[in-house]
């Protein structure tokens, strides 16, 4: 009988049921982040009709997720990631349903932030769980499929809207959202499958529960005996993560630019591309053609990442997504930019962003905190990126009504920047490292 450490198991059919079950919970969370994006486009002609409550509108659903990514981040590191993974999206189902039904800015907001609480949750434990149930030489693909499966929630959102407006005219808005509240029950009763995580059990001393989880992940052929993960001992508390302060600064600035940035510009995409069309499906058209950039980077990364390593994609995305922005945005300063030089400049920050940040900003956290406190430093980089978002969407509206938006694609390059620097100095490489 031949014996492996369970970092070093390979593929496995249970590793890719709970590679999806993990992912399915990121789709939803690109399905229901992506409805306010083509819901403002009938909101604005009812109870959102003011930019100031456009920003508010847009950031409530981010609000929410700072809360419940820091949380219940906290409480899966205490209390296990298999335990909040099964309910904290039903928080998320029940108020995406009420948004709505709701009927004025007030009840939208309210809605909206504490759907977002739960879809904050599930940031933190399934990359976690992704993370922990991933092979060592392999885990920057399985982690970037991931986070891909957040712009996959999105592509089925924009192609679903089509036929809700068609069919739902002035009250497509509320059935989106309608739609929303569905998904997260699909992905709670999928759930109930999945199994907890080694890396937890060991930290708990749950050592025979721990060892009965590898075996069962090994390919029943080989006949192999698998052993736990090692993991490094230590207390789950705030307090422990001052040892890893500037790595948790690291983390949290550098996904809270890239968040600027790219919630900033997708958030509004579909509303400033109905500006020069006269429908929606042909709106919609452009904003699922903005989306093969984003295929085309990730698919490029999945290639990179396990290769090159995770500090230099993340380094070239930010610097020429920065670089694109800043060209785009100087070419027009003091008149309109045409539609054309708008779609390209989205497309091709959407491209840069794919090679690296996109999805390197969502692995890190999880790669290089230990597991005692693995989904704590998740959530609170989370949250750090919640509030890029909701800089990033509150600007936007202000920036367009009060100036124009060359002058809003100058303040997300400027995060760009900021993001490359914080990369280049602080970030350490973790490719084909174990967990601890």
């Amino acid at each position: 009988m031949v014996s492996f450490s369970f970092e070093n198991l390979g593929k496995s059919r249970k590793l890719t049921v709970i590679t999806l079950l993990s992912s399915m919970g990121v789709f939803m969370d690109g399905y229901a982040l992506s409805i306010f994006s083509s819901a403002y486009i009938y909101l604005k002609s009812s109870f959102i009709n003011r930019a100031i409550f456009v920003s508010f509108a847009a950031a409530a659903i981010y609000i929410g997720m700072f809360v419940g990514s820091i949380v219940l981040g906290r409480l899966s590191d205490s209390y296990g990631r298999r335990t909040l993974y099964l309910y904290d999206l039903a928080i998320s189902s029940v108020f995406l349903l009420l948004t709505g039904l709701s009927s004025n800015i007030f009840q939208f907001f309210i809605f909206q932030l504490l759907a977002g609480i739960g879809i904050g949750a599930d940031y933190p434990i399934s990359s976690s769980i992704q993370a922990e149930f991933s092979p060592r030489k392999t885990r920057g693909k399985y982690l970037v499929f991931n986070i891909f499966s957040w712009t996959l929630g999105s592509l089925v959102f924009y192609t679903v809207s089509i036929p809700i407006v068609l069919l739902s005219g002035d009250l497509a808005w509320r059935m989106m959202y309608i739609t929303g509240a569905i998904i997260p029950l699909l992905v709670i009763i999928a759930r109930r499958r999945m199994p907890e995580s080694p890396y937890w059990l060991v930290k708990e001393g749950r050592s025979n529960e721990a060892y009965a989880v590898s075996n069962s992940m090994s390919i029943p052929e080989l006949n192999a005996l698998v052993f736990p993960p090692v993991v490094e001992k230590g207390k789950t508390s705030f307090l422990e993560l001052s040892r890893f302060l500037p790595l948790i600064i690291f983390t949290s600035v550098a996904w809270f630019c890239y968040d600027v940035a790219s919630y900033g510009v997708w958030n509004y995409t579909p509303s400033i591309f109905i500006q020069s069309n006269s429908s929606y499906v042909s709106t919609m058209a452009e904003t699922l053609l903005e989306e093969i950039p984003v295929v085309v980077g990730t698919l490029l990364c999945l290639y990179a990442i396990d290769r090159t390593g995770r500090k230099r994609l993340e380094s070239l995305g930010f610097g020429l997504a920065g670089i694109s922005l800043i060209a785009f945005a100087l070419v027009s300063l003091h008149s309109v930019l045409p539609f054309t030089f708008i779609f390209i400049a989205f497309a091709l920050m959407h491209f840069f962003h794919n090679i690296g940040p996109t999805n390197i900003t969502y692995l890190y956290p999880v790669e290089i905190f230990p597991t005692r406190i693995r989904s704590t430093a998740m959530g609170i980089s989370t949250a750090a990126s919640r509030l890029g978002a909701i800089l990033g969407v509150f600007a936007l509206p202000l920036f367009i009504l009060h100036l124009n938006l060359s002058y809003g694609l100058i303040f997300f390059a400027v995060f760009e920047f900021i993001g490359l620097g914080v990369t280049f100095f602080l970030a350490p490489e973790t490719l084909g490292k174990s967990l601890s």
